[in-house]
């Protein structure tokens, strides 16, 4: 009890309410002040459980990888795709750590042979163009969905399996909304860039839609 009276909480309910807090921020983190905050709540997370040098060997291995840079996980993803400053396709990388250790709280599961199907097919999949639409209508509803609904913005949705030691699938998905049009325009389309996957290079991890490959950037 603390000195005027009020009830402390238990280290089971502070631990529940930073649990909740990091899950918020990474499905809306551009409302929590982007990916400082997502670093914030999984540092906290960290300390709470004690995995502190887990976490910090994972920050080692997301620059060793050129998964982060001087401007973080959202840098290195516009070191790939021009302009593709997402706060959605950063977080879904933070998202990664928070399912191996028990933190990520997801709205579904996919059943192992389409996970399989998705992680293992991602370079067929990715052959041709494809809408957010018809993602869902062939994979469902995603596990998270990074970013609001508004389809005037990037998202990225990620699909976890039922079997937490394999890695969740991220699908990272632009915008075709024109913000220079003067004219009224119709429901923009959210058009598949790429499909991540794995722990390796970070460049490596993606298979790229032709879209995505039109938006890679050059250096130019």
């Amino acid at each position: 009890m603390s000195a005027d009276g009020a009830v402390r909480p238990t280290l089971d309910e502070v631990r529940g309410f930073h649990l909740d807090r990091l899950n918020d921020a990474l499905r809306r983190s551009g409302m929590y002040g982007g990916e400082v905050a997502l670093r914030l709540c999984t540092d906290t997370m960290a300390f709470i459980d004690g995995v502190t040098g887990s976490w910090q060997r994972e920050q080692e291995d997301l620059r060793s990888r050129d998964a982060a840079n001087s401007l973080g996980v959202r840098g290195a993803f516009a070191q790939l795709v021009d302009g593709y400053l997402d706060d959605g396709a950063a977080a879904s990388v933070y998202a990664e750590f928070a399912w191996r250790h028990g933190w990520l709280t997801v709205d579904r599961t996919l059943p192992d042979a389409d996970h399989r199907r998705l992680r293992e097919g991602a370079a067929a999949w990715t052959a041709r163009d494809r809408s957010l639409d018809e993602v869902v209508a062939e994979f469902g509803p995603p596990s998270v969905l990074f970013g609001g609904s508004n389809r005037r913005y990037p998202k990225t949705l990620a699909y976890a399996p039922a079997d937490r030691s394999e890695d969740l699938v991220s699908l990272h998905f632009a915008s075709t909304y024109d913000w220079d049009a003067t004219t009224g325009q119709p429901e923009p389309e959210l058009v598949l860039l790429a499909v991540r996957h794995g722990r390796g290079p970070f460049e490596t991890t993606f298979a790229f839609t032709p879209a995505g490959a039109r938006h890679r950037f050059t250096g130019e």
